[in-house]
């Protein structure tokens, strides 16, 4: 009998482990990570040839922006790192977009004022030597088929990238990314024309559109409405984007709300003089000019304010999911700084949402806890167990933190309904981080399931059967598709 202090020790946490020689040129593995010594498991190279070959769903990712066709090394490392996020507000508002923007001139000028160069090498100089983007020059020059240098990388790249919608299909063709469940909150002002472009250099991949609660609300929130004006817009737009095209044009298949992050503790709210009352004393005190502004100093301040009446709108919008029996997707977890208040991120502070108990009894709408809870891996992982309307995702955690998702696979899979773990990448910015995680994913999922087939946990059937739900039938199940 193992204990699980064992168990991780065999699986390469803690100790050695036994999948992560990368020396031997004589594997019958093709794939680093599983290049391995005479102590390795061909149960996990076997079980890979397989899953290798598995179409993937991507449940959580967003549109690109074809802006990236050519960069530079270090354009490539600040649009994939998120701790590059905050760039621009280490400078007065606009400063940063105006140097990106400027000519050798402005360049210079803004410079002087406020050491742009200087801070954003600073900022990328550690971005640049996280063990993820090493890991990541290397599968790309192996894709390329060029000298695993970073800067060798960036010229391949923008050599092929040259017709950037093929570069981006054959991205997609490799990783076998059969739909992508496109979060279009996040969209870099891509306009309905810009989304269509995405989705047709994907093909034969199909983007399947999720309406984000927020967008609609960060519209309607700037105008001075009334509460009762302001829940019928928000209900109109919801009822178009999940009933008719009215998602940039196209059909949804679920929603996305960002509210943890800001708020923290979620309660579902069905209240309407409660929302009232918090709207009319939001739109009063913004008349007065006393609202802060969504960059100040405390950051608590603002969403405090309105907090009863986003809880409210946010309650009508996922029980318009539970209507029409489709998911909506919440941010617990992960993410990007300063956007999102990190300390609210806690999934369990998501229960109550979960639970959406009304007049006594809980509901069942099908919420899906976004990016593995991660690093609160475990308390993602444990409210997906208790509660059987609610379901686990991988992205963002899959896949920056690289070797890392081994431990989050044997993880997630303690405690967690093989039904309801859910492969997903939150790419954004570039093409190449909806490839890695579908590489990456397989591949450390294999190691995972080849640990249980060896402990005597699951057969090779049962594993394998594990990985089509995983990657994307679980998926297809959840949206209807």
């Amino acid at each position: 009998m193992y204990n699980r202090r064992d168990f991780l020790t065999l699986s390469g946490l803690g100790g050695g482990g036994l999948f992560l020689n990368t020396n031997d040129p004589q594997s019958p593995s093709d794939l680093l990570g599983l290049r391995s010594s005479a102590n390795a498991s061909f149960t996990v190279q076997e079980l890979h040839d397989e899953i290798r070959d598995i179409p993937i769903d991507d449940t959580h990712c967003h549109p690109l922006t074809f802006d990236d066709s050519q960069t530079t090394p270090d354009d490539f490392v600040e649009r994939l790192s998120l701790s590059a996020f905050p760039l621009h507000r280490y400078f007065p508002r606009g400063v940063y977009k105006e140097w990106k923007e400027g000519n050798i001139l402005n360049k210079k000028s803004l410079d002087k004022k406020h050491d742009v160069v200087g801070i954003r090498e600073h900022v990328l100089s550690h971005a640049r030597e996280t063990v993820f983007l090493h890991y990541l020059i290397k599968e790309m020059a192996e894709f390329l088929d060029c000298k695993p240098s970073l800067e060798s990388v960036i010229e391949a790249r923008n050599d092929q990238a040259s017709d950037y919608g093929n570069y981006i299909k054959r991205l997609f063709l490799d990783g076998k990314i059969e739909n992508v469940m496109l979060d279009l909150g996040y969209r870099e002002g891509l306009t309905p024309e810009g989304v269509s472009r995405f989705e047709s250099a994907i093909s034969p991949s199909k983007g399947r559109r999720i309406l984000r609660v927020d967008t609609i609300l960060n519209e309607l929130m700037k105008k001075n409405l009334s509460f009762e004006e302001i829940e019928t817009q928000v209900m109109s737009q919801i009822e178009k984007g999940l009933d008719g095209n009215g998602n940039l044009g196209a059909p949804s298949y679920g929603m996305k709300s960002y509210l943890l992050p800001r708020l923290g503790l979620l309660k579902p709210l069905f209240e309407r003089s409660v929302a009232r009352s918090s709207w009319d004393n939001f739109r009063d005190k913004r008349m007065k000019d006393q609202v802060p502004g969504a960059d100040t100093v405390d950051r608590d301040k603002r969403w405090l304010l309105m907090s009863d009446a986003l809880r409210y709108l946010h309650s009508m919008a996922l029980e318009s999911c539970l209507d029409r029996n489709m998911p909506m997707q919440f941010h617990a977890g992960d993410g990007e700084a300063p956007g999102g208040i990190m300390r609210n991120q806690n999934p369990f502070l998501m229960e109550e949402m979960i639970r959406f108990e009304r007049d006594g009894v809980m509901h069942l709408p099908k919420v899906i806890l976004i990016h593995a809870g991660y690093p609160l891996v475990g308390q993602a992982a444990w409210l997906t167990h208790l509660y059987a309307n609610c379901y686990f995702e991988l992205s963002l955690a899959t896949p920056l933190i690289h070797h890392g998702m081994l431990r989050l696979y044997l993880e997630v899979l303690e405690v967690v309904p093989l039904s309801k773990i859910l492969f997903g990448s939150d790419a954004y910015h570039l093409p190449e981080f909806y490839w890695l995680a579908a590489k990456w994913g397989r591949r450390f999922l294999s190691e995972a399931l080849g640990i249980y087939i060896e402990r005597g946990i699951l057969s090779k059937e049962e594993a394998i059967s594990a990985a089509h739900m995983i990657l994307n039938n679980n998926n297809r199940r959840l949206y209807n598709l």
